[in-house]
């Protein structure tokens, strides 16, 4: 054998011995190529601006009546809910961004592109969705919580800041 092929031999043997012997990078590539594919729905969404008002309607109905429910005397209209603040009033519309959807479809391709069985897979998805829905929740309902409590002055930034990284981690 030529000391070319030798080395065309060896090159070859690196490569394939580090693909085969670090099975984490397959893994890896796996999981983020079935993440991706698995992630479409979220961006075809996204792109035909479809937008659900049963969840919408649905969102507004458990913020306004947790808000009853902890003392707040909101009014609601539709999908809009204002409170009374120490120098007026303020309120929020629950738009289709406010239901959690997002997170709901990260979610879930994130639990569907990991190596799990897919009744593993399943039954982690009926745990954790509805707890995300929780959260989520309990964030609408926290605003308005801090929104009465420190008026708006600092609503932005932990609006923005503080719940949009929460839901993230």
């Amino acid at each position: 054998m030529t000391a070319k092929k030798k080395t065309k031999q060896a090159k070859k043997q690196h490569f394939c011995g580090f693909w085969h012997s670090n099975q984490r990078h397959h893994r890896i590539l796996k999981f983020l190529i079935k993440f991706n594919l698995f992630a479409l729905p979220l961006y075809a969404l996204l792109m035909l601006d479809w937008q659900s008002g049963w969840l919408q309607s649905f969102t507004a109905d458990i913020t306004y009546s947790l808000l009853q429910a902890t003392g707040i005397a909101a009014e609601r209209t539709g999908n809009f809910i204002a409170i009374q603040l120490q120098n007026g009033s303020w309120g929020a519309f629950i738009n289709w961004d406010c239901t959690g959807w997002k997170s709901f479809l990260a979610l879930f391709a994130l639990v569907m592109a990991t190596d799990f069985p897919l009744r593993k897979k399943g039954t982690g998805l009926v745990i954790m969705l509805p707890a995300l829905f929780a959260v989520n929740i309990a964030r609408i309902v926290f605003m308005f919580h801090f929104a009465r409590g420190f008026d708006l002055a600092y609503f932005d930034l932990v609006h923005a800041t503080i719940w949009s990284w929460g839901l993230i981690a």
